[in-house]
């Protein structure tokens, strides 16, 4: 295994951030999944005017983004995300047991209790599905997962997206966008997937900038 150079080290939390961070994720993730189980039916919704900055994450952003956008949502009302590169025959977000290496940690799934019954408002492209992830139904677009990203979730502000174009876990995240024009009812569901994926511990380094709290 590489040694981890002083680059990595500056770009680890400190442990009790790691341990914070870790634990209200948990619980974020806990009650994401509560959500998923309450119905059946999904409807992946569009949301005007979102606040999409990544100002807090100077650090670690791969560009500086600061807009009003329309971006997706799930069931709990906050925006989703995809991961450059990752699709569900290649998962590059990481559920481990190290504080330091687990993705899941910052980047939450978004889950669905059945493939059955996706939809979504017209001005989202692509085709939704669902796959098994950690035993997780994950809802995916155009094969690509979805997550949520923590400091979204503990922010309370539903309105605001802070994890767009961000360089961490080994790839970059992208907020799901949509074209506001066209953003209204539901598109009719159509045919899903739903597969399998084995997933396996990485090693990168907990990225975040240190000295982040929540």
């Amino acid at each position: 295994m590489p040694r981890p150079t002083n680059h990595d080290r500056a770009r680890r939390l400190p442990r009790g951030a790691i341990v914070l961070v870790a634990g209200l994720a948990g619980f974020a993730l806990a009650a994401i999944a509560g959500i998923a189980a309450a119905s059946t039916s999904f409807t992946l919704r569009v949301q005007k005017n979102t606040h999409v900055t990544n100002a807090a994450f100077a650090g670690v952003r791969v560009r500086a983004v600061n807009k009003k956008e329309a971006v997706a949502i799930g069931r709990a009302g906050y925006a989703v995300y995809t991961f450059q590169g990752e699709t569900t025959h290649h998962i590059i977000c990481q559920k481990t047991s190290s504080q330091s290496t687990n993705c899941w940690g910052f980047w939450l799934p978004v889950t669905v209790k059945s493939a059955k019954g996706l939809s979504a408002q017209t001005g989202i492209k692509g085709k939704l599905g669902a796959f098994r992830n950690h035993g997780m139904l994950q809802l995916t677009l155009n094969r690509q997962p979805f997550y949520y990203f923590a400091p979204d979730l503990m922010s309370g502000h539903k309105g605001a997206a802070q994890g767009d174009e961000l360089k961490t876990f080994g790839s970059i995240w992208h907020v799901v966008t949509a074209d506001p024009a066209v953003a209204s009812g539901p598109n009719s569901p159509g045919p899903t997937t739903t597969t399998t994926t084995t997933t396996t511990t990485t090693t990168t380094p907990n990225p975040y900038p240190p000295g982040y709290t929540y």
